[in-house]
């Protein structure tokens, strides 16, 4: 007995299959192009992120890493290793207390002795001229006196002598009537008698008028230069006397008070400090717990590499000792070095400059043979910086050499050390915790061991461990979505299918559900084409993803990255998002818009009326001629599949804006990276003084002195670093009109800086201190377009004021020429052109080509996209064109009404979708690239637009000839065939 088939609908599908071959061929094809590279993009992210995870324990990958400004002792080693905090506090206390100790005793002295002096002087002197005054008044009678005392008695005897001997000698006469006679006993006894009685009564008359005349002339003539002479001796010995006494007691008073106050006011701005550093680093931190860690050198020289031994430096190569400890080397190929002229390089590196195992590369003068080509754990991308936006493969290297190796180079080595927690982070959250308590401790070690941190890198925050996994990841999400647009899309497209056969099919749906048939039953077989292409086109497209697609992945990032040997991994995730998921959008869309169909009434099938409401009026339309009309009703009637077609195209545009717009931004900074610099060569050195203390100078005649440091713009998405420029007045490099007048806090920002940030004149700009607690406010004066990095830009004297340096001090040189004159070991780093275009040369090398590739892929893409609806236009209207071509128009005046139609809507389509495709992509661009360092604008060429759009173009003409055709083959009878049918 022959099995009864249970459903048959189930026939018709093969036949429709055969029918309509070509659009489930073009579909399927598509469907498995995409779904196979998404795939093989899952395969390749699952087994390369699988294999870096598991070489994080297997090559012993750091947790972090930091350098110091020198080498620690095994004492600072020790305490780091013990994740605990150093008292900072009593630190800073003991060492301000030194400080204060050996400097306060002579800055106390001078100040004392200078106070001191003034007010002893004035105070000494008003009380010794008062008292000294009336002490020599007295002195200076008792001297007179004394004087006049001892002249007087012998002057006033011989005077009075002589005058009361004449006046006796008459009284005499007159007495006695006798001449004198001295001989005479008379004469004498009366002369006696007489001369002391007259004697004493005119002594003391005389004695005070002339004791008053006499100290009179004495006071006018003697008391000045008595006064001064005696002041000046009397005053010496006095104040020498007093000096030291009065010194003494004061000293010893004022000694303690201030050095108490003095460091009383040091322990105050300890404690401010200390109180915000505390808030800043939370460094009292009641969550704070002890990080226990190993710590591991892992120093490096930064040398110059000459990879093809022509004696021009084509790079930066950093060099690393052998280490078994920490942050191992995958060896991919060759063996790792073992003698002292033996090296193993990045395989990434070797690939992209030509050098293979075997050969030899100079570096910093000193010959290597290359013996392997390897990729480091903690370098998966060739990230210089931390701050760098892109890697860069070409002129930057990591290599490995022995210990002898290492010792014949010459360049500063950087103390850098890697660290590994004792007890590893659960999660993401717990790594960021144990990071920040490692580092407040980390800060607290460093600073008491009287180091300075250069650097603090956790792993997370490391571009050169995180790119490469997180690029890959992104590229999985964006394979992702991109298939799921791109099944939406031909979702779509199979619904708006589904729906005119469902038209076209009106009656004999309507004969079905009148025979019994039910609405699941249709819809299930409507359903039907499109899932099943979809599963087959899942299924093989996953076959390819294993295979073929998941080597052109791996090729693609070993092309970019630098990663250790995988293994293919089965990837379920895979499975699920290529396969379930298609299939579901698929089921979803298209059940959607028949159960839609499906709801009318077989008798509503039967007569062909569809609409869901009663048939509104036609759209009028100008009194234009016939054809032009005539093509207005086809885009009216055909709107929605238009609508899908402008989607389609706009969804085409912002890919192409990708691949037209990047090679025009690289092209753009390459071609402009001189224009961006405002000098050649930036010498960084490690001290504006040499070892004997003597300022480094150079002889040459292009270099200017300029200060530079680096400060952080903190913000929700990123800690930016701002590099901050102090330019000699009038510099020849920086030409920056009126930057010599800013003063305060003032400063020109470049003009990156104000694009990123949207900043512009007048505003306020706040910037932190790396790695202390300090915070600076600027206010922008003016923008300077002729860097490309983050920077802002002031005066060198107001540069050195607001950073608190010496009036000497300076960070290095400016020049247009090398300075050879120099010693390295006293150059930090040197920043030139490299440094502005290693991005775009990266770019370029990695997605160059294939953003060529892309192009041609996109085009390709809106062939496919325009061929599908366009067939469906033409499909929908058959009946029509085949009445046409009975009423006598040929297939050329015919494709002039449809084809024209479809054209007017695709150009309008193309050239909107074009405009507003770059502006997505520009706002893509400045979202991806605010989460990054640095900053690049889109640069999209006006030769761009036209590029993009006679790309969509060119797929249209592909399906014009094909639409040609197909209206071609479009019988006559096919309308009389359908009305008799009705």
């Amino acid at each position: 007995m022959k099995k009864k088939v249970r459903n048959p609908l189930i026939r018709r599908i093969p036949r429709e299959l055969r029918g309509d071959w070509k659009k489930y061929l073009v579909v399927f094809l598509f469907l498995v192009l995409t779904i196979g590279f998404v795939s093989g993009m899952y395969v390749a992210n699952e087994s390369m992120m699988t294999a870096a995870k598991t070489g994080v324990d297997q090559y012993k990958r750091e947790d972090g890493h930091f350098e110091l400004n020198k080498k620690a002792d095994a004492s600072l080693i020790n305490a780091i290793e013990s994740g605990k905090k150093a008292d900072v506090k009593a630190y800073y206390t003991d060492k301000a207390q030194k400080e204060l100790d050996d400097k306060f005793d002579s800055e106390f002295n001078k100040e004392f002795s200078d106070k001191f002096n003034d007010e002893f002087e004035k105070e000494f002197s008003d009380q010794f001229d008062s008292e000294f005054k009336a002490k020599f008044d007295e002195q200076f009678d008792i001297m007179v006196k004394a004087q006049f005392d001892a002249r007087f008695p012998d002057i006033f005897a011989e005077q009075f002598r002589a005058q009361f001997g004449a006046e006796f000698d008459k009284q005499f006469t007159d007495m006695t009537g006798v001449q004198p006679d001295s001989q005479s006993p008379l004469y004498q006894s009366m002369y006696n008698q007489a001369y002391e009685q007259a004697y004493d009564e005119a002594y003391e008359q005389a004695y005070a008028t002339a004791y008053e005349e006499a100290y009179q002339t004495a006071k006018q003539s003697q008391y000045a230069e008595a006064y001064k002479t005696a002041y000046d001796e009397a005053y010496s010995t006095a104040h020498d006397e007093a000096y030291d006494t009065a010194y003494s007691e004061a000293y010893e008073k004022a000694y303690p008070e201030a050095y108490d106050e003095a460091l009383n006011k040091i322990k105050d701005e300890i404690d401010d400090k200390y109180a915000d550093a505390e808030e800043k680093y939370k460094l009292d931190d009641p969550d704070f717990k002890e990080v226990r860690v190993n710590v591991y050198e892992n120093f490096f020289r930064n040398e110059e590499e000459d990879y093809n031994n022509d004696g021009t430096t084509d790079g930066t190569i950093r060099i690393y000792v052998r280490n078994d400890n920490v942050n191992e080397a995958c060896l991919l190929e060759g063996a790792f070095p073992q003698a002292s002229d033996e090296i193993a390089i990045d395989r990434m590196h070797a690939d992209n400059v030509g050098v293979k195992v075997g050969d030899t590369v100079t570096v910093s003068g000193e010959t290597y043979r290359i013996t392997g080509l390897i990729a480091y754990v903690n370098y998966s991308t060739l990230h210089e910086k931390t701050t760098d936006i892109m890697f860069d493969a070409i002129k930057f290297d990591v290599a490995m050499v022995t210990d002898g190796g290492f010792a014949r180079l010459h360049k500063t080595i950087h103390y850098a050390y890697a660290w590994r927690y004792v007890n590893k982070p659960a999660d993401d959250i717990e790594e960021k915790q144990q990071s920040d308590n490692f580092m407040r401790a980390l800060l607290t070690q460093a600073v008491t061991s009287d180091n300075e941190i250069e650097d603090y890198t956790p792993a997370y925050a490391n571009p050169a461990i995180n790119f490469a996994p997180d690029d890959m990841g992104s590229d999985e999400a964006m394979g992702g979505v991109l298939l799921d647009i791109l099944t939406v899309i031909i979702a779509f497209i199979f619904a708006i299918t589904i729906s005119n056969t469902i038209t076209k099919e009106a009656s004999t749906i309507g004969t079905l559900r009148a025979s019994g048939y039910t609405r699941g039953e249709l819809v299930r077989h409507y359903l039907s084409m499109p899932v099943i292409v979809t599963l087959f086109a899942a299924i093989t497209g996953n076959i390819l993803g294993y295979t073929v697609f998941k080597n052109v992945v791996v090729s693609m990032y070993y092309n970019s990255y630098s990663l250790p040997t995988y293994v293919t991994i089965w990837n379920s995730q895979a499975f699920v998002k290529t396969t379930v998921i298609p299939v579901i959008i698929m089921l979803v869309v298209n059940l959607i818009i028949i159960m839609r169909m499906m709801r009318h009434t077989p008798l509503q099938f039967l007569r062909h009326d569809m609409k869901k409401s009663k048939k509104g009026k036609a759209v009028r339309l100008p009194d234009w001629s016939f054809l032009n009309r005539f093509r207005i009703r086809i885009m009216i009637q055909n709107r929605a599949n238009y609508i899908v077609l402008f989607v389609g195209i706009f969804f085409i545009a912002v890919m192409l804006a990708m691949a037209v717009g990047m090679p025009d931004t690289l092209a753009y900074y390459k071609k402009n990276a001189a224009d961006m610099m405002f000098t050649k060569y930036q010498y960084v050195l490690k001290s504006y003084e040499d070892d004997d203390n003597n300022v480094i100078s150079t002889e040459n005649a292009d270099a200017e002195k300029f200060s530079m440091t680096s400060l952080l713009r903190k913000g929700d998405q990123l800690d930016e670093e701002v590099s901050v420029y102090g330019v000699a007045d009038n510099s020849r490099y920086v030409k920056i009109d009126g930057l010599g007048r800013l003063n305060g806090n003032e400063v020109y920002i470049s003009d990156s800086f104000a694009d990123k940030y949207s900043i512009k004149a007048g505003d306020d700009i706040l910037l932190d201190e790396k790695y202390e607690n300090k915070q600076y406010t600027f206010k922008v004066v003016g923008i300077y377009d002729k860097s490309q990095s983050i920077a802002v830009f002031i005066p060198i004297g107001q540069y050195r004021s607001v950073f608190g340096l010496d009036n000497e001090e300076f960070t290095g040189y400016m020049s247009d020429s090398e300075i050879t004159d120099i010693a390295e070991d006293y150059i930090a780093t040197v920043i030139t052109e490299r440094d502005i275009t290693k991005m775009c040369d990266q770019l370029d090398h990695s997605m160059g080509s294939y953003m060529t590739y892309f192009q041609y892929l996109c085009i390709l893409l809106s062939a496919v996209m325009i061929y599908l609806l366009t067939k469906l236009i033409i499909e929908k209207n058959e009946n029509a064109i085949s009445m046409t071509k009975i009423l006598g128009y040929e297939n050329k005046e015919i494709a002039g009404l449809y084809m024209l139609s479809t054209t007017i809507v695709l150009v309008i389509a193309d050239i909107f979708s074009v405009i507003l495709g770059v502006i997505v992509m520009n706002t893509v661009w400045r979202v991806m690239l605010f989460s990054y360092s640095g900053w690049y604008a889109f640069h999209f060429y006006p030769s761009g637009y036209a590029k993009m759009f006679v790309f969509i173009l060119m797929g249209y003409l592909i399906v014009m000839v094909l639409d040609f055709n197909r209206i071609r083959k479009i019988p006559m009878d096919k309308a009389l065939k359908e009305a008799n049918q009705e």
